[in-house]
Parts: C-alpha cells; sequence; structure tokens
C-alpha cells in the first residue's frame, strides 16, 4: 500500500503529463481521432481536456466526502483553446491539492459509498489523468 505522500506524488506526476499533453497538442486541439470511434475514443484532444480537468474536482471531492470534509467547487468546463485550458488546470489542481494534502493513512482506508477507499479513488484519478494525457498526444500526433 503506498502512503499518501507516495500517492501525491503520483498523481503530480500523471498531471504533470497531462499538462505537457495540454502544452502539445497546439493546432490539433479540435481534431478528431483518425478512424472515428466511440464514445470517449471519439473525442477531440479539447473534449478530453474539458472532462478530465472537471474531473479532477469530482475526484477531489470524492475524496473529500469519504474523509468526512467538504469537497471543492466544480469549475466552468468549456475551455476555447489549449491555453485556456492550461490555465483552468493549474487553478483546478491548486483548489484540489488544498484539500488532497490533508489526506492522512488513515484516511487512505476511509470508504465513499460509491467508489470504495480513498486510496482507490486516488489511483483511479492517477490512472485517467494518464488515459487523458495519452489519449490527446495519440490524437494530436504528437
Amino acid at each position: 500500500m503506498a502512503t499518501p505522500d507516495e500517492l501525491r506524488e503520483q498523481l503530480a506526476a500523471a498531471r504533470a503529463e497531462f499538462r505537457s499533453a495540454l502544452e502539445q497538442v497546439g493546432d490539433a486541439w479540435e481534431k478528431q481521432p483518425a478512424g472515428g470511434g466511440e464514445g470517449e475514443e471519439s473525442w477531440s484532444p479539447r473534449q478530453a481536456a474539458e472532462h478530465a480537468i472537471g474531473t479532477e474536482t469530482f475526484f477531489a471531492t470524492a475524496v473529500c466526502k469519504a474523509c468526512g470534509y467538504p469537497g471543492v467547487d466544480k469549475v466552468d468546463t468549456n475551455y476555447p483553446t489549449a491555453q485556456d485550458a492550461l490555465k483552468a488546470f493549474d487553478e483546478v489542481v491548486e483548489m484540489c491539492n488544498k484539500k488532497l494534502k490533508h489526506i492522512s493513512e488513515g484516511d487512505l482506508q476511509q470508504t465513499h459509498e460509491r467508489f470504495g477507499k480513498v486510496e482507490d479513488l486516488l489511483n483511479m484519478n492517477i490512472n485517467h489523468m494518464r488515459e487523458h494525457a495519452a489519449q490527446m498526444k495519440e490524437t494530436a500526433g504528437v
């Protein structure tokens, strides 16, 4: 089992991957994946970013609720450009980190009514960031 600090480090690394993908998409912001797809597989980098940034607040709030304290506010997830998304992402990360920095060893075993233990929620968040970072890069061809 990872410690809270290790999980925060892993989340920071996944967020760095996501941020890097945002910085690289450039003119492919609205590009649809080659070959189409259905659901999330059909998303442009913009759609993936808007979803993933909004979901950051969802995961942070789920962790907070499992631990018995208030979550974070939802954010507007309409970003006309990758630069807008970068700015919003940095703000969302800062807002979420203000809550997640308080997670203790004991909190990791707290359970969210729908998503399981806090540790599992954090791992979902980490994987989610990495998946959408890879998706944006693949669609953008970077």
